[in-house]
């Protein structure tokens, strides 16, 4: 489907109406008059960067930045964490001394936590406002429709994880499966589990429950760490919430999939579902690989994604597989359910006893074959005296 895009380039202003990420990247090759075989950078207004995955769930009318690879310039983020340092400062003078002495220490010396403690309390009050007309410069690039901090929060972590379903349908309809396929089963039941939380959303809402949200009350994020960590060692925590500077350093931070999505959870899955066992796939522990936060502060403690710092997103091979005895129902119990109509059956007790029996050479004709019934009359009977 065709959709309009504001692009914004050195000096000009110009729309442009695309369907795919290659048909946008063509047509702004030609307005730019940049040769086919130089790259090209595209990004939000707020410096986040925009690939292929990204551009497919962007809404008409968003505005993007386009330039040539070679020309672009990363946002500054130490210019950026500089000025959010000096307004912090400046809220509270009195910690100044203790700045510069704490700067001296090693990030992840105990004085370094109190610092970014410290910081992180000086900047609640700022970070307490929520609407735009109270803090406009926190909205500054962002579409009109967002009234408050929280709904931009929330379209940040929805945006993801929509960029995760996206993808899933990119592997699963490549060969555009029949209607009814366990493919497109396995589609329909991603997109009703996603529906009904919406998308996730509230993983970013500081006003979302603490089982649903992966911030304390004020918006504060700590790393939760390397994939294959328990917890983060350099003591990365940000709150996107006071400025708009660190909106736009947390549009760095990945939800990063412990097992990994392309290289191990959607290979798994598209071939259990072209497999003899399709009908059984148990589709919620693949929803939960692919969507879900892994530790208890979110609402599902089963997932496999983590919250993580641009440094500690490690991006090499992850080397974890998916539990082979949770791909398929039939695996866990005797009694299964369709994950997608939400019928049920259950195996019956006598061919389960059958199967077992025939792996040892038995026969179980006797308990499944009906003894022939016998009629006696009373005549028959003989009476002993």
């Amino acid at each position: 489907m065709s959709r309009h895009f504001v692009v914004i380039a050195p000096g000009r202003r110009v729309g442009v109406v695309a369907s795919t990420y290659k048909d946008f990247l063509r047509k702004c090759r030609s307005i730019l008059k940049v040769k086919k075989e130089k790259e090209l950078t595209v990004t939000l207004v707020d410096g986040t960067e925009v690939d292929k995955e990204y551009f497919e769930v962007l809404v008409s009318n968003t505005e993007l930045q386009v330039s040539p690879s070679e020309e672009y310039r990363a946002p500054d983020f130490i210019h950026q964490l500089a000025v959010f340092l000096n307004a912090c400062l400046q809220c509270q003078p009195k910690i100044h001394d203790r700045v510069l002495e704490y700067l001296q220490e090693a990030k992840s010396s105990a004085k370094a936590k109190e610092l970014l403690e410290l910081l992180a309390k000086v900047s609640e009050e700022v970070a307490s406002v929520s609407s735009r007309d109270s803090d406009f410069e926190w909205f500054r690039g962002l579409n009109t429709k967002f009234k408050t901090k929280e709904a931009v929060m929330q379209n940040s972590a929805e945006t993801r994880i929509r960029s995760y379903l996206y993808q899933t349908k990119q592997e699963l309809l490549h060969n555009d499966p029949p209607e009814g396929s366990p493919q497109r089963q396995a589609i329909t039941f991603f997109t009703q589990q996603l529906s009904s939380c919406r998308y996730n959303r509230k993983y970013f809402d500081r006003t979302a429950a603490p089982s649903e949200r992966l911030c304390d009350s004020h918006g504060l994020f700590e790393c939760e760490g390397p994939y294959d960590k328990n917890k983060c060692d350099s003591i990365h925590f940000i709150n996107p919430y006071t400025s708009r500077e660190a909106r736009i350093i947390f549009s760095t931070w990945n939800l990063d999939h412990v097992v990994e999505k392309s290289r191990t959870v959607l290979p798994t899955l598209k071939s259990a579902l072209s497999g003899p066992k399709a009908s059984v796939v148990n589709l919620s522990y693949f929803y939960n690989l692919l969507f879900c936060h892994k530790n208890g502060i979110a609402k599902n403690s089963s997932g496999n994604l983590k919250l993580v710092h641009i440094a500690c997103h490690v991006k090499k091979p992850h080397e974890l597989q998916c539990e082979h005895r949770e791909i398929y129902l039939c695996n866990k119990t005797s009694k299964f359910s369709d994950a997608v109509d939400g019928k049920q059956s259950r195996q019956c007790p006598v061919h389960s006893m059958k199967t077992r029996f025939k792996r040892k050479n038995c026969n179980l004709d006797h308990i499944t074959k009906k003894r022939p019934r016998v009629t006696r009359r009373h005549s028959d009977l003989t009476r002993v005296k």
